[in-house]
């Protein structure tokens, strides 16, 4: 499949410890990588002048509105940002990636909490990147790292994030139980990944039910992916909320 960014790879930074000045280090070079390659991307444009098409395949075409879509007051009382947060029970000095950051509608509140740690957010989508970078320059938030991903590789740290944070977004991913292996090796030592999707089914919010996963499909691809269910969050009326750890019978140790 195509890739959107030409940062990395997941073996082209190392990530493992707390934040402290060799991590600060890495995400100041980060940073600096990510505004090099992506400078020519993050305008949206074809080279003929146009506006390019949504990179995010499976969302729509219209950037600006579907980035309304996603902090639409509807949208924020449902998933509810900040209980999101407080739910995940993160330490300051933790690190987090936020796969399919979007906007930022979780990434800020999750940088605020962190007042020692790091926030990736990850991105196939330069303009979602841009609203992300733009809010939190306001905002004065300065660990955000935005990352432009691949389809199939977030580009994080080896071995370096604490928790990852897959937001409405599982459903976007292609070749699903080969991407969440991957994840695997980004996870630190007793790292952790959440998934917060909309349940399956017709629902007053979220995407159409043709769209989304049956219980038993997302099941089986995490279980297959190596990843075994440690708690059920009953926080929301919508969303499906659970926290997964490296331990099934495919993991990688």
């Amino acid at each position: 499949m195509q890739g959107t960014s030409a940062v990395g790879s997941r073996s082209s930074l190392s990530g493992r410890g707390r934040c402290g000045p060799a991590r600060a280090a890495r995400a100041l070079l980060w940073i600096l990588l990510l505004g090099a390659s992506g400078a020519a991307l993050a305008c949206g444009l074809h080279r003929g002048g146009s506006p390019a098409a949504n990179r995010d395949l499976h969302g729509p075409p219209d950037v600006a509105h579907y980035i309304a879509r996603l902090e639409s007051a509807e949208r924020l009382e449902e998933l509810d940002p900040e209980g999101v947060v407080q739910s995940l029970q993160l330490p300051p000095d933790a690190v987090v990636a936020d796969i399919g950051s979007g906007p930022g509608v979780l990434s800020l509140p999750l940088a605020r909490h962190l007042s020692r740690g790091l926030v990736y957010a990850v991105d196939v989508e330069p303009r979602q990147l841009d609203a992300l970078r733009a809010r939190a320059t306001a905002a004065g938030i300065h660990n955000i790292v935005p990352v432009l991903a691949s389809y199939s590789d977030p580009f994080l740290p080896p071995h370096g994030v604490d928790l990852i944070l897959i937001a409405d977004t599982y459903h976007h991913l292609d070749q699903r139980v080969a991407y969440l292996r991957g994840l695997l090796d980004d996870l630190a030592a007793g790292g952790r990944l959440a998934i917060l999707e909309y349940k399956p089914g017709d629902l007053p919010m979220g995407p159409p039910a043709s769209h989304k996963l049956s219980h038993e499909v997302h099941y089986a691809e995490l279980r297959a992916a190596g990843f075994e269910r440690v708690q059920r969050i009953g926080t929301h009326r919508y969303h499906d909320f659970e926290i997964w750890r490296p331990g099934g019978t495919a993991a990688r140790h």
